[in-house]
């Protein structure tokens, strides 16, 4: 039976949820992803992913999963590149980025044969080394993550922190 594998981590802690062609859900035929648990088959928690962000459906005449776009506005990105509209092939490795969320394909199997993608490997201590960097050419500066600071934007130039780039900066040993 066709499976995909997604994986990714939530305040520390990884999660995974498994897709499968004809799995029940709240729209039959596929799997939606976003932060409205009513709409929604998986649901997270981070305000950056849209109430009802994409969805992911198996295709059997191409033997493939796809991911749909269903918010144009907040579009998903696959393998980093943004998908405004339409639907993307997934393969095994391929990223998927809700907002700040970023999801791996971690397994995919078109039939019989599924193939495993190597675990993600996490920092030590992931709440200290998230951060994010101003989108302010002129500034640039890096900030830790904070909610406060998404609201209040860039303690240097006051620019809007929410187009701004995810840095994970290495925990330095002391």
């Amino acid at each position: 039976m066709p499976e995909l594998l997604l994986q990714w981590t939530e305040a520390g802690q990884v999660k995974t949820f498994s897709i499968r062609d004809q799995q029940p859900s709240r729209h039959p035929g596929t799997v939606r992803l976003g932060r409205d648990p009513d709409q929604c088959d998986l649901v997270f928690g981070d305000r950056s992913v849209s109430g009802l962000h994409a969805e992911i459906y198996y295709q059997p005449q191409d033997q493939q999963f796809y991911l749909r776009n269903l918010r144009p506005t907040n579009p998903p990105a696959i393998d980093g590149i943004s998908l405004p509209q339409g639907q993307k092939p997934l393969h095994l490795g391929s990223t998927i980025q809700l907002g700040r969320v970023v999801l791996t394909v971690a397994r995919l199997s078109a039939g019989d044969h599924g193939v495993l993608a190597p675990p993600i490997s996490l920092p030590p201590d992931l709440e200290n080394v998230y951060s994010l960097q101003c989108p302010n050419p002129r500034c640039g500066k890096v900030s830790p993550y904070s909610e406060t600071l998404l609201r209040q934007g860039c303690p240097w130039c006051g620019v809007s922190l929410a187009a701004a780039q995810s840095i994970f900066i290495p925990k330095s040993k002391s």
